[in-house]
């Protein structure tokens, strides 16, 4: 599988596919193994079956919703059914990797608050309105980031996380290790690297690298310093270090993406 980061900023969906999936109503009936090519988002309206992916069993029950990547190995046991949209960003079978994508969970459980949503994109997917394939694109993206946003909403970070974030946050163009977020934190640095690990899903470093990166993104699209300023006040070691990391991150020189962006 084919993995690439996708900037959230130049998230633009495309959907493929929306429609409402039955399995066999025969309970019990085990469905064949596949591979997802595409992302694949769903709704459980109904039933009590059982989704596997990648070897993790979850139960059905009303206002599930599965996010399955591609390269997901799925099955499944009857009887449920749902509202399913499949789509991707640009290209099938590539994972793309960003905060927001890796950040919602592949199962989890919600009240219902999102059925209008995908009743509504299976709609527009549907409808012969012209503008229609913007409205339910755009609808999803929408979608994606409340998805995100009420995932973490009720997450909680530890104390000493939260201290972590909040100086990483503030200082981040200082030169910051590991052993110095320990010590403020209270907790050896081996520690604080599970704990950072088990409540954001990244380590301290890359955490830390993803707020200059934003941070220089913003300086190239507002300001007109030059590159070795934004290097230096970003907290990035070198200007090339800069420019090398930025390009693996986004795939553009940081003069590319300075130039693309004031053109959009």
């Amino acid at each position: 599988m084919i993995t690439q980061h996708l900037p959230i900023e130049a998230m633009l969906p495309r959907i493929s596919l929306s429609r409402l999936f039955e399995t066999e109503k025969e309970p019990g009936q085990i469905s064949p193994e596949r591979i997802a090519e595409l992302y694949e988002l769903s709704f459980y309206i109904k039933g009590n079956g059982v989704i596997n992916m990648n070897g993790n069993e979850y139960s059905v029950n009303y206002g599930d919703i599965r996010f399955a990547r591609p390269g997901t190995y799925m099955c499944s046991t009857s009887y449920y059914s749902c509202y399913t949209v499949y789509f991707d960003f640009g290209q099938s079978n590539i994972l793309y990797q960003n905060q927001l994508l890796d950040g919602i969970p592949e199962y989890f459980h919600t009240d219902g608050e999102y059925r209008k949503t995908f009743e509504e994109l299976i709609r527009l997917f549907h409808s012969e309105e012209l503008i229609a394939p913007v409205k339910q694109n755009a609808l999803l993206l929408s979608l994606l980031s409340q998805l995100f946003e009420g995932v973490y909403s009720r997450k909680k970070y530890c104390t000493a996380v939260e201290t972590s974030i909040a100086y990483m946050e503030k200082y981040y163009s200082r030169d910051i290790s590991l052993d110095y977020l320990g010590k403020i934190s209270g907790y050896s640095s081996l520690h604080l690297l599970r704990l950072f690990k088990r409540d954001t899903g990244y380590t301290p470093h890359d955490f830390l690298t993803s707020l200059r990166m934003n941070a220089a993104k913003r300086m190239l699209i507002y300001t007109d310093k030059p590159l070795t300023e934004i290097a230096s006040e970003c907290g990035f070691r070198s200007d090339s270090h800069f420019k090398i990391l930025f390009k693996k991150t986004t795939g553009f020189t940081p003069g590319n993406y300075r130039k693309n962006a004031k053109i959009l």
